[in-house]
């Protein structure tokens, strides 16, 4: 087997070079961190202010608390859950800012480039509050112009800026003032994608230890997600050309359990989790 995984890395880097030259150019795709907030609230953190909720987005807001017209963001942009200041009404006349968010690791040396991407859904009333996202404190976005955003909307920032940092804390900042308050902010599907020199998490059998067993497998892989990984979204195994065999989402980190007896040889198993992707060489025999 040791003599096959110079091979496999090789085929391996070439299959993540063919899927990544669209967005990555010359360098490797990967994304670091995502979550459509459907299993869970994403690993993110309130900031203070109180304002933001995880759960279900309503279609129509029914608790409104604000002045004048109000407008409601008709369901969540994928699924039915995200984050919103105050999901089913209004966001309050605090005099500050109101935050949430979460934090990646760019410190890998191979990134050429990062990106956050999210959707948005907004109704804010600018002539005096305005969004904002912060990364480690740095604005990196801002919204005081435009106060409805008519709609879901896909944005993307860019988070190259950054490279280097190992705990890069990115959060979503609603300020309001004391004197007119509208439906708010509204947030789903948030991502991470980077570029890199080379295949990220793609390396030698002992890099994540432990992770699955019996190796080698016949019937059943066993997977204990790492402790400091975070619930698993979803898991996929893939065959020597990257090529996608199986995929699951078992939800949370608990031990689980994979069906792998229709395939043979030398695959990788990847973790999607909260706080990143986690993989593992495997033979199945």
């Amino acid at each position: 087997m040791k003599r096959s995984l110079p091979i496999l890395s090789g085929v391996l880097a070439i299959a993540w070079a063919m899927n990544s030259q669209a967005q990555c150019p010359g360098s490797f795709a990967a994304t670091l961190y995502s979550t459509d907030f459907e299993a869970n609230d994403g690993g993110f953190v309130e900031s203070g202010g109180g304002d933001w909720e995880y759960g279900v987005i309503p279609v129509v807001i029914t608790g409104a608390n604000c002045e004048g017209s109000f407008t409601s963001p008709g369901g969540a942009h994928s699924g039915t859950k995200g984050w919103g200041t105050v999901l089913d009404g209004c966001y309050n006349n605090l005099g500050a800012f109101s935050g949430t968010g979460f934090t990646v690791d760019l410190s890998d040396p191979s990134l050429i480039s990062a990106q956050l991407n999210f959707a948005q859904w907004f109704g804010v009333f600018v002539n005096f509050d305005y969004l904002r996202i912060t990364a480690n404190g740095t604005e990196i976005y801002r919204n005081d112009t435009t106060e409805n955003s008519g709609g879901w909307l896909e944005r993307s920032v860019d988070l190259t800026p950054f490279i280097g940092q190992a705990s890069l804390n990115i959060v979503f900042d609603l300020w309001a003032t004391t004197v007119v308050n509208r439906t708010g902010w509204y947030i789903d599907d948030v991502s991470v994608d980077v570029c890199a020199s080379q295949p990220l998490g793609v390396a030698e059998l002992s890099r994540n230890k432990g992770l699955a067993w019996p190796l080698p497998a016949s019937d059943v892989l066993n997977v204990a997600p790492p402790a400091l990984a975070g619930p698993v979204l979803e898991w996929t195994l893939y065959d020597a050309t990257g090529r996608a065999l199986a995929s699951g989402k078992p939800g949370g980190n608990s031990p689980f359990q994979i069906n792998v007896a229709p395939f043979r040889g030398l695959n990788i198993l990847d973790l999607r989790t909260t706080n990143g992707h986690y993989r593992q060489q495997v033979l199945v025999q």
